[in-house]
Protein backbone atom coordinates (compact mmCIF):
# COMPACT_ATOMS: atom_id res chain seq x y z
CA UNK A 1 0.00 0.00 0.00
CA UNK A 2 1.39 3.48 -0.80
CA UNK A 3 1.01 6.52 1.73
CA UNK A 4 -0.87 9.27 0.47
CA UNK A 5 0.31 12.60 2.04
CA UNK A 6 -2.24 15.72 2.49
CA UNK A 7 -0.82 18.94 3.37
CA UNK A 8 -2.50 20.30 6.06
CA UNK A 9 -2.54 23.67 7.56
CA UNK A 10 -1.35 24.42 11.23
CA UNK A 11 -4.62 26.08 12.73
CA UNK A 12 -2.42 28.83 14.41
CA UNK A 13 -1.34 29.80 10.92
CA UNK A 14 -3.31 33.61 10.49
CA UNK A 15 -6.00 33.43 7.53
CA UNK A 16 -4.50 36.26 5.06
CA UNK A 17 -5.34 39.80 6.26
CA UNK A 18 -8.58 40.99 4.06
CA UNK A 19 -8.03 44.64 2.58
CA UNK A 20 -10.32 47.55 1.80
CA UNK A 21 -11.96 49.88 3.51
CA UNK A 22 -15.16 48.72 5.97
CA UNK A 23 -19.00 50.24 5.71
CA UNK A 24 -18.08 52.38 8.36
CA UNK A 25 -14.92 53.84 7.44
CA UNK A 26 -16.50 54.69 3.91
CA UNK A 27 -19.49 56.48 5.58
CA UNK A 28 -17.38 58.57 7.66
CA UNK A 29 -15.50 59.96 4.68
CA UNK A 30 -18.85 60.24 3.18
CA UNK A 31 -19.70 62.86 6.41
CA UNK A 32 -16.47 64.56 5.81
CA UNK A 33 -16.88 65.45 2.72
CA UNK A 34 -20.38 66.75 2.51
CA UNK A 35 -19.41 69.15 5.27
CA UNK A 36 -17.08 70.48 3.79
CA UNK A 37 -19.23 70.45 0.73
CA UNK A 38 -22.11 72.60 2.66
CA UNK A 39 -19.19 75.10 3.92
CA UNK A 40 -17.61 75.60 0.63
CA UNK A 41 -20.04 75.80 -1.42
CA UNK A 42 -21.95 79.00 -0.28
CA UNK A 43 -18.94 80.64 -0.07
CA UNK A 44 -17.94 79.57 -3.69
CA UNK A 45 -21.50 80.96 -4.84
CA UNK A 46 -20.69 84.42 -2.86
CA UNK A 47 -17.52 84.52 -5.35
CA UNK A 48 -19.24 83.89 -8.00
CA UNK A 49 -21.72 86.59 -7.79
CA UNK A 50 -19.01 89.18 -6.96
CA UNK A 51 -17.23 88.17 -10.07
CA UNK A 52 -20.51 89.08 -11.76
CA UNK A 53 -20.75 92.42 -10.35
CA UNK A 54 -18.17 93.17 -12.75
CA UNK A 55 -20.50 93.04 -15.25
CA UNK A 56 -22.22 96.09 -14.05
CA UNK A 57 -19.48 97.85 -13.13
CA UNK A 58 -17.81 97.62 -16.63
CA UNK A 59 -21.38 98.97 -17.62
CA UNK A 60 -21.83 101.75 -15.65
CA UNK A 61 -18.41 103.00 -16.26
CA UNK A 62 -19.21 102.90 -20.10
CA UNK A 63 -22.14 104.76 -19.41
CA UNK A 64 -20.18 107.47 -17.44
CA UNK A 65 -17.78 107.83 -20.15
CA UNK A 66 -20.54 107.60 -22.76
CA UNK A 67 -22.57 110.63 -20.82
CA UNK A 68 -19.26 112.87 -20.21
CA UNK A 69 -18.48 112.53 -24.25
CA UNK A 70 -22.25 113.63 -24.75
CA UNK A 71 -22.37 116.43 -22.35
CA UNK A 72 -19.05 117.50 -23.77
CA UNK A 73 -20.47 118.20 -26.89
CA UNK A 74 -24.24 119.69 -26.07
CA UNK A 75 -23.98 121.07 -22.26
CA UNK A 76 -26.41 118.67 -20.64
CA UNK A 77 -26.24 114.64 -20.27
CA UNK A 78 -27.98 112.00 -22.21
CA UNK A 79 -31.40 111.33 -21.31
CA UNK A 80 -31.42 107.86 -22.72
CA UNK A 81 -28.88 105.26 -23.25
CA UNK A 82 -30.48 104.65 -26.69
CA UNK A 83 -29.57 108.72 -27.63
CA UNK A 84 -27.85 109.10 -31.50
CA UNK A 85 -24.14 109.14 -29.98
CA UNK A 86 -24.68 107.69 -26.76
CA UNK A 87 -25.73 104.14 -28.28
CA UNK A 88 -26.04 101.90 -25.27
CA UNK A 89 -28.09 99.15 -24.96
CA UNK A 90 -30.39 98.37 -21.78
CA UNK A 91 -28.36 95.13 -21.24
CA UNK A 92 -24.90 95.03 -19.86
CA UNK A 93 -22.35 92.96 -21.45
CA UNK A 94 -22.61 89.50 -19.80
CA UNK A 95 -26.77 90.23 -19.66
CA UNK A 96 -26.45 89.40 -15.90
CA UNK A 97 -28.02 93.31 -15.91
CA UNK A 98 -30.76 95.82 -16.98
CA UNK A 99 -29.43 99.36 -17.31
CA UNK A 100 -30.88 102.45 -16.92
CA UNK A 101 -30.45 106.27 -16.62
CA UNK A 102 -32.45 109.39 -15.01
CA UNK A 103 -32.10 112.66 -14.59
CA UNK A 104 -31.24 114.13 -10.90
CA UNK A 105 -32.37 117.02 -8.34
CA UNK A 106 -36.31 118.00 -8.22
CA UNK A 107 -37.31 118.75 -10.79
CA UNK A 108 -35.73 116.27 -12.55
CA UNK A 109 -32.88 117.53 -15.05
CA UNK A 110 -30.11 116.17 -17.32
CA UNK A 111 -28.48 119.83 -16.78
CA UNK A 112 -26.54 118.82 -13.46
CA UNK A 113 -26.33 115.12 -13.48
CA UNK A 114 -27.59 111.66 -14.16
CA UNK A 115 -28.06 108.60 -12.24
CA UNK A 116 -27.36 105.40 -13.81
CA UNK A 117 -28.64 102.16 -12.46
CA UNK A 118 -27.82 98.30 -12.88
CA UNK A 119 -30.52 96.01 -12.00
CA UNK A 120 -29.70 92.24 -12.07
CA UNK A 121 -31.88 90.81 -14.92
CA UNK A 122 -34.34 88.21 -13.36
CA UNK A 123 -33.65 85.45 -15.99
CA UNK A 124 -29.90 85.73 -14.85
CA UNK A 125 -28.07 83.84 -11.68
CA UNK A 126 -26.92 86.98 -10.53
CA UNK A 127 -30.47 87.60 -9.15
CA UNK A 128 -30.23 85.64 -6.16
CA UNK A 129 -27.36 88.50 -5.06
CA UNK A 130 -29.26 89.95 -2.36
CA UNK A 131 -25.70 92.06 -1.31
CA UNK A 132 -25.95 94.29 -4.44
CA UNK A 133 -29.60 94.26 -5.68
CA UNK A 134 -29.01 97.47 -7.12
CA UNK A 135 -25.70 99.30 -8.50
CA UNK A 136 -25.59 102.93 -9.75
CA UNK A 137 -23.51 105.72 -10.20
CA UNK A 138 -24.62 109.04 -9.61
CA UNK A 139 -23.15 112.32 -11.35
CA UNK A 140 -24.65 115.50 -9.70
CA UNK A 141 -23.25 118.76 -9.82
CA UNK A 142 -19.50 117.02 -11.07
CA UNK A 143 -19.53 114.69 -8.34
CA UNK A 144 -19.39 111.04 -9.04
CA UNK A 145 -20.71 109.02 -6.54
CA UNK A 146 -20.90 105.07 -6.12
CA UNK A 147 -23.94 103.08 -4.70
CA UNK A 148 -25.49 100.46 -4.04
CA UNK A 149 -28.81 98.84 -1.85
CA UNK A 150 -28.99 95.52 -0.94
CA UNK A 151 -32.76 93.62 -0.91
CA UNK A 152 -34.04 95.49 1.84
CA UNK A 153 -33.03 98.26 0.25
CA UNK A 154 -30.07 99.07 2.89
CA UNK A 155 -27.34 100.74 1.86
CA UNK A 156 -24.35 98.33 0.95
CA UNK A 157 -22.02 100.17 -1.12
CA UNK A 158 -18.75 99.18 1.02
CA UNK A 159 -19.61 95.37 -0.31
CA UNK A 160 -19.97 96.33 -3.56
CA UNK A 161 -18.09 98.61 -5.06
CA UNK A 162 -14.69 97.52 -5.20
CA UNK A 163 -11.71 100.15 -3.43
Amino acid sequence: MSKTCFATRDRSEAAPAATGFTLIELMIVMVIVAILALVALPAYQKQVAMGRRADAINALSGIAQAQERWRSNRGSYASSLGDDELSLGTQSPSRHYTLSVAGVRDPVSFNFGYIAKAIPDSASPQSSDSDCKTLSIRMDGGSLFYEAKDSNDQDSSSKCWPK
